[in-house]
Parts: structure tokens; sequence; C-alpha cells
């Protein structure tokens, strides 16, 4: 039979299998209207389709795919494709070969930026669960076909929100794009790929929260604390507006952590990668003492379920509140604690290097954010001005 010839349906699959006894694992058959593509029939049975070609003096091939998978005119197609690849100076089983070696944004995430982002980051887990609610649209996107525009597309889609979909706050979709930014700047400096990621701009963020509690409202919250059933929830949250400590460094604490001895709180690693001691006042002393301590159970805060935490206690926080007289009490979240503690520091005296250090800060300016004056210390201030100028000679005015 004839190797060469113009290939139709009908002949190759009447090809012969490659004999059994041939030292060659498959026959190879020529089509003469595409010259370079070739049909294998292999000794199973097995057809598939190949271009033969020469590139910058090398015998090269590619594989284009099985018959009839793969039917004749779409083999053609591709062979004339890759030709024409060719006569532009491409070698198209170079750029197949670079294609396939490029990940897709998903397996870029779980190979390479989460391994990566364990080692440095405490919050890590956040950057897990912020790619797989918000950025399965691109997953399946190798890396380098990936677009400003589809990362647009996410930021618009949090916001505009839809059927069963919730519209998200502009900081979160910021945190979303600022992971996508990060991912991109890695893959920029390991795969050569444009961080396409950076031509989507952040949006405009106006949540700044400017509440705090001051010294009256923060003793009715301790003090609705301290009788609300739970224990370990009221204590939570007197202590939280006591030390001003992260909710999360202070709910995860164990007993080992605390020396009632010595008045001390443990936090072996805090948000800025640092051990913290917090001292303890009588007073927090003794909200720790009236803490049920649950056997089996190793934290200083025990939740319901077996060897674990409380979790966030929203709903009994929603009841102190309320029980507290707190006005506008959707204002005033977890965080306003820490918010308030650095207020009344400040607002009564205490000098900005105390509470840097009592907040655990790195920087002054962090501290600098949550000194709020209050509008008595305020109003103080600016009539003490008022005072000097007022001591001054009188003034003339020609």
């Amino acid at each position: 039979m004839k190797t060469k010839f113009k290939f139709t349906t009908a002949t190759l699959k009447a090809l012969p299998l490659n004999p059994v006894d041939s030292k060659a694992t498959e026959r190879e058959f020529s089509d003469t209207e595409v010259i370079g593509l070739k049909c294998l029939s292999g000794k199973t049975g097995t057809k598939k389709f190949l271009l033969r070609y020469q590139f910058n003096g090398r015998r090269k091939s590619i594989a284009i795919g099985r018959f009839p998978d793969v039917d004749l005119p779409m083999a053609r197609q591709v062979a004339r494709k890759y030709k024409n690849m060719i006569a532009d100076g491409v070698d198209p089983r170079h750029e197949r070969d670079n294609k396939h070696s490029v990940p897709t944004v998903a397996v870029f995430f779980f190979d390479t930026y989460l391994p990566l982002a364990k080692t440095k980051k405490s919050t890590w887990t956040d950057d897990l669960s912020r790619f797989k609610f918000h950025c399965g649209d691109i997953a399946k996107i190798p890396y380098d076909e990936l677009s400003a525009h589809q990362i647009l597309k996410i930021q618009l889609k949090m916001r505009e929100g839809g059927k069963k979909r919730k519209v998200y706050a502009p900081a979160t979709c910021n945190r979303v794009l600022a992971l996508l930014k990060t991912m991109g700047k890695l893959a920029e400096q390991l795969l050569d790929i444009t961080n396409v990621a950076a031509r989507v701009s952040l949006l405009p963020v106006n949540n700044i929260r400017s509440r705090y509690c001051d010294l009256d409202e923060t003793k009715r919250i301790i003090t609705a604390a301290n009788n609300f059933p739970c224990r370990s929830i009221g204590a939570y949250i007197s202590l939280l507006f006591l030390t001003g400590c992260r909710c999360s460094e202070l709910r995860l604490r164990k007993w080992d952590d605390v020396d009632l001895h010595n008045c001390l709180l443990k936090i072996p690693i805090t948000k800025n990668k640092t051990s913290h001691i917090v001292y303890l006042s009588d007073f927090m002393v003794e909200i720790i003492r009236s803490i049920p301590k649950v056997v089996g159970n190793p934290y200083l805060f025990p939740g319901t379920k077996k060897a674990l935490p409380i979790t966030e206690p929203r709903c009994a926080f929603k009841i102190i509140k309320s029980q507290a007289g707190i006005p506008n009490p959707d204002d005033v979240v977890f965080h306003t604690a820490r918010h308030s503690v650095a207020s009344n520091f400040i607002s009564h005296g205490v000098d900005l290097a105390s509470v840097k250090s009592q907040l655990n800060h790195k920087s002054i300016n962090s501290t600098m954010r949550y000194a709020k004056l209050s509008v008595g210390k305020q109003r103080e201030v600016t009539a003490s001005l008022s005072a000097m100028v007022q001591q001054l000679p009188a003034l003339t005015v020609k």
C-alpha cells in the first residue's frame, strides 16, 4: 500500500494496522495535500495525526490528535496553522510546551503562593477564603492568559451583587484585589508574566470607624458583661474593654498563658509577629478568677465544644450593649474596645509611648491613629488657647 496519498476520511479508516512483528511501533502515512501532515497507524488500531517540519535546520514534529477524535478537516486546519507559525519564525512545539508549562491561576495559588504565604503570614487563611469565595471565575485560566478586564469583573461582581449574592464593601473588594496584585507580582518574578492586576485600581474607602466608648460607656459595658450568665463570654468582653487586646489574640489564650501570681497575661505571637505581655490589674485578675475551668479544655474562655474556645460572641455582645444602654449600638463592634482603650488613655493624659506599649504597636503612627480626643477634652484644649490669648496685653488695631 502506498504511504503517500491524498488523505480522505474513508482511506484513513481503511488504513491497515502496523504488523505485530514490525520493528517500528507505528506505520507512517503522508498527506499529499498538506505537506508534512502524517497519520500514524499503530499495532492495536490506534491512528493519530502529527506534523513533521524543519525549524532552524532541525527536524521536529508536533502531535495534532487521535483520529477520528480529531477529524481530517480539523487536522489539516491545525497543520496549516502550525505551518503559518513556522513561516513567521515561531516554533509551534516550543510555543505549545511553554503554554502548557504555565499554571492556571488556581494551580499557581495553591502550589506556589499559598505555601509561601504560610511561611510569612499569620493571616494566610484569610487569603485562602478570599480566593475560594471570590476568584472562582478566573481559577482555571492559564496565568499568562489572565487579563485586567477579568480581574475588574470580579471587583464589579462583588460591588453589584445580584440574586443570592451579597454586595460587598469597598474595603472587602480591595482585600481581594490586593491578594491578586500580590499573586501577580509573585508570578511576574517567577514566571516572567505581566502583573495585569496592577492595572486595576483599588476602590475609594471611607469606612474608618471614629466611634469609641468613653469611660462611662466602657463602665456600663463591663458591668453588663460581668453580669452576663455565661462567664466565658462575659469575662472575654470585659477584658477586651480593659486590656485593649486584639480580639483573636485574647479569645485564643489558654490557662498556660496566665500567671495570676505575677498578674501577667502572655501572648506568644501577636499580629506583628512579636510576643506581648499584658500586665493585669487586680480587677482583671478578679474577672479571670471568676471564669470556671472546664476539664479537658485548655482555653481561658472555654466554648461549648470540647477542647475549643468560644467563638466570636456577636449575639451576646448585642445583648450586653442593649443592657448597657449604648446609643447607636451597631457602630460599636469588638474592635471598638481596642479603639476605646487607646482613646481613653490619651484623653486622660497617658503618654503615647505607654499606650503604644499597652497595645503592642510596632509604630507610634498606629497608636496616633487610635488616639481620638473626647469632645470634652477637645473643648478643654481650645479653651486653654483662648485663655492664654486673653491673658496677653490688649492689642491695638491701627
